[in-house]
């Protein structure tokens, strides 16, 4: 898919309180940029260094020092094997698309589940949690701004309710501060590929800004760079700087 790069450029230094409303991102197609299209067909591993720096882009480099965090890596705590549950709604009856999104977020789990095998677990359920962080799928309740019809650029995002913009972020301890993580999928006026989907994951694991094999790709959209980068994220502790990185690879 394509995608828009609107709103994805913050203010640093960002101290303190954060004001989650301005926060906005977009993911989806017609734009100038493919995003979380298939990977190319010789896919080639990127290197240490370069995964080190998309995760450094993408994660560490994002809000530093927002609501007082310290410096380093942030994303769901625990480890290894750190389960989060993925409340699915169940479809509703007759409706296609609800089934069809469904259905690729069952896809995208169980791809996720294996290339990040002894990282952490995504155990899905039609229960909504009582409580905790957790994430929320939710149907056609992607952001669009007001006055947009650039539908296919806002077919997707991550945030922290349903039909809003507002990123998710870190706390003061570097866990994700959100609870629930809501991955909105779909506008009503777009389509909502799996890769899509599997985008869109990357995102509430805490991948925040797009990079050259999450988004920004040429051509190909996400890689195995994107996996590794996940694998990365989460084989190291909170908190860890780029500097102290050790460079995990993502299961076949």
């Amino acid at each position: 898919m394509k995608t828009s790069k609107t709103n994805m450029h913050f203010p640093k230094p960002y101290a303190g309180i954060l004001s989650l409303a301005v926060l906005l991102s977009a993911c989806g197609g017609g734009s100038a940029n493919d995003d979380a299209g298939p990977g190319p067909s010789a896919d080639v591993a990127a290197p240490d260094a370069q995964i080190v720096a998309y995760l450094k882009s993408s994660n560490i480099d994002f809000i530093p020092g927002a609501n007082g965090r310290p410096a380093g890596t942030w994303r769901w705590p625990g480890t290894p094997d750190r389960h989060i549950a993925v409340y699915l709604p169940a479809p509703a009856a007759g409706n296609a698309t609800e089934s069809d999104y469904a259905a690729k977020v069952t896809t995208s789990v169980n791809l996720l589940n294996a290339k990040l095998s002894g990282l952490l677990v995504f155990d899905l359920t039609s229960n909504r949690p009582a409580g905790g962080n957790f994430i929320q799928v939710s149907y056609l309740t992607s952001y669009v701004p007001q006055g947009s019809t650039d539908y296919a650029a806002y077919c997707a995002n991550v945030a922290t309710g349903p039909n809003i913009g507002s990123m998710i972020v870190p706390d003061a301890g570097n866990n994700i501060a959100s609870g629930p993580v809501y991955i909105n999928l779909g506008n009503g006026h777009c389509n909502v590929t799996q890769d899509i989907v599997t985008h869109e994951f990357g995102h509430a694991l805490g991948l925040a800004n797009h990079f050259a094999s999450f988004g920004d790709a040429p051509a190909n959209g996400w890689t195995s760079a994107y996996f590794d980068v996940l694998a990365t994220l989460y084989g190291n502790p909170q908190s860890t700087p780029a500097t102290n990185i050790v460079v995990k690879r993502a299961g076949k």
